[in-house]
């Protein structure tokens, strides 16, 4: 069995801004990761989607490259026949502690 790896996950800009603050995590399963991912940037994406006028947009996924050196959040209406990209991400390898959170 492999050792998990800890990354350091740093948020891009969304609008203007970059409303999401950096977070530590292990990674052991990657859909595991993309839930806590979400689930620390949702709340701080979530007033900036909305007062850009696409709050819909805050219920999204988070997906990462196959390195796991980068990501972004996706938003996907398959009725409607459309989706969104935004809030890319850089993922380095990270020592110490994961966030518990």
């Amino acid at each position: 069995m492999t050792q998990p790896t800890v990354y350091r996950i740093e948020f891009g800009k969304v609008g203007e801004t970059y409303p999401v603050p950096p977070i530590t995590l292990e990674h052991t399963d990657p859909n595991e990761f993309a839930r806590k991912v979400v689930a620390h940037a949702i709340p701080y994406l979530t007033p900036v989607l909305t007062a850009m006028g696409r709050p819909e947009l805050a219920d999204c996924f988070f997906q990462t490259d196959l390195q796991l050196t980068a990501g972004q959040f996706m938003w996907v209406d398959l009725a409607g026949e459309k989706a969104a990209k935004f809030c890319p991400a850089r993922l380095t390898p990270a020592t110490g502690e994961a966030d518990r959170g």
